[in-house]
This record gives structure tokens, C-alpha cells and sequence, in this order.
């Protein structure tokens, strides 16, 4: 059996939000990640990319034109230079001149509170090489700076990233990974003989929960189960059915709703 740090060791079922609560905030800024902590939820999901000068910020994309009024490729863009782009216009009038985060500003908000934080380390070493590893060694550091590691997830769809924190750091992180049909780097051992967590990625029209042989995989493995579904009840339901024990939410105050209705939170 793994042993569970007292965050996660599966004994209740955990609410965290995807990128913030970005149901009513631009996702990733400082502005999501306050609502989450205000909403005291249980882990808020972040992506974490490293700047051409090997600062560490928090984007889900590798360009940020999606999410910013600028372009171009994080890892070939200084600090200063990302800073100057607005993160939060898209949004809304009320949140221009936000900013991209740095992981230190992050950590400021989150380190005096409880909550959990799954990284989601988005740079992988088959699109950035050796870079990879250096994100993660960076990560690590600053994770041991604010005093964080026991309540760290350490998620990527990278299997050869979470093997490397696995190796590296044996036991002090809790390992989040995506179960096989997600395959990226490879990793050399059976990414199950190393994770604490599996995603459920695998879903369709009519299993939007997730199929009942993933879980058990994880089960008879003693691995706990997370996914992301649409925040409906149904979902919820059936996942808590299937033996999910953390929801990831991109609504997080309708997520909460739902869990209390159904009398798990």
C-alpha cells in the first residue's frame, strides 16, 4: 500500500480548480488563484513554463497569444518581456492589466494557507530538451523555499518528467500522472510503479465519467483517481460512483454546490 501524506491520502474527496477559478476569472493569474483561495477549495491546478532567462512563470500554453494581447513562445521570451503583456483583457474590461505570474507570486498567496497545489510541469523534454529537467529542478527548489513539498502534485503529461521527480525525489512529492493512453516521453519503468494519482482522460459521449476499467486498474494498484468533468451533478455522481476522489473544476463555486448536495462536502 502507498503511504499518503495527510492531504491526500484518499480518506475524503477533494475539490481543486483548473488554472484558477476561471469561470469568472482570467485563467492562471493572481486574480484566479485569490477566488480559489477565498473559495476554500482544496488544490487549485496550475501549469508551470520557464522564460528565456530562466525565470519561472504560470501559462498553460507554450505562445501566449491565447490568453495574453501579445505572441510568441515563453522559452524564448525574457521576463521583462512577458511581463509587459496584459493577461487579463480577454476576460473583460475588469481584469486588464493583469499580469503573468511569476511561481514566487504564487507561492506568496498559497504558501500560508493549506492548500494543495498540482503543478502541472507543461514543458516536456521531447519539444525542449535538457530545459525540461531544469523547470522541474527549479520548481523544486522553490517549492523547498516556501515550505510546500508535503501538499505538492507533481503532474505532467510528460511520463519521463514525473520519472525524473520520482527518482530524484523519492517520496517527497505525491506523483500525478495520465494513465497510458497518454502517452508522451515514455518513461522507462511502467509510469504506474511510480504515481500516487491517475487522471481519468479516457472518456466519450456516454462515459463523460470516465470508464469503470480505469479505476479499478488504479484500484488493484492502490493509485487514487482524479478527472475533469462538465460541472453537472450527473458527472459528479457517477464519478464519486466509479471511486473518483478528486475533481478537478473549471467552475469551481458550482462544483462546490454539487459536492454538497451530494453530501461529500
Amino acid at each position: 500500500m502507498r503511504t499518503y501524506n495527510k492531504y491526500m491520502d484518499g480518506s475524503r474527496i477533494l475539490l481543486g480548480c483548473h488554472r484558477g477559478d476561471r469561470k469568472n476569472f482570467p485563467e492562471n493569474t493572481m486574480s484566479a488563484f485569490k477566488a480559489a483561495v477565498d473559495l476554500g477549495l482544496d488544490a487549485i491546478e496550475t501549469d508551470i513554463r520557464m522564460t528565456k532567462d530562466g525565470h519561472l512563470v504560470i501559462m498553460h500554453d507554450r505562445d501566449i497569444a491565447r490568453t495574453t494581447n501579445g505572441k510568441g513562445n515563453i522559452d524564448e521570451m525574457t521576463l521583462d518581456e512577458l511581463r509587459a503583456f496584459d493577461a487579463g483583457y480577454w476576460k473583460g474590461p475588469e481584469h486588464v492589466g493583469q499580469r503573468i505570474p511569476t511561481v514566487e507570486e504564487f507561492l506568496e498567496l498559497v504558501a500560508p494557507t493549506d492548500i494543495i497545489i498540482n503543478w502541472e510541469l507543461k514543458e516536456y523534454p521531447r519539444e525542449l530538451g535538457e530545459r525540461a529537467y531544469v523547470c522541474a529542478d527549479k520548481l523544486v527548489e522553490l517549492i523547498d523555499r516556501y515550505g510546500v513539498a508535503e501538499r505538492s502534485l507533481m503532474n505532467s503529461f510528460s511520463q519521463k518528467i514525473l520519472e525524473y521527480v520520482a527518482d530524484k525525489w523519492p517520496g517527497k512529492f505525491q506523483i500525478h500522472g495520465y494513465f497510458d493512453y497518454i502517452k508522451i516521453d515514455v518513461s522507462d519503468k511502467p509510469l504506474d510503479s511510480f504515481s500516487d494519482w491517475l487522471a481519468i482522460w479516457r472518456k466519450d459521449a456516454e462515459h463523460v465519467s470516465g470508464f469503470y476499467a480505469d479505476y479499478e486498474f488504479a484500484a488493484r494498484r492502490d493509485i487514487l483517481t482524479c478527472i475533469l468533468v462538465p460541472d453537472e451533478a450527473v458527472h459528479y455522481k457517477k464519478a464519486i460512483e466509479l471511486g473518483c476522489k478528486m475533481f478537478t473544476s473549471d467552475d469551481p463555486t458550482a462544483a462546490i454546490k454539487i459536492l454538497k448536495e451530494l453530501g461529500v462536502r
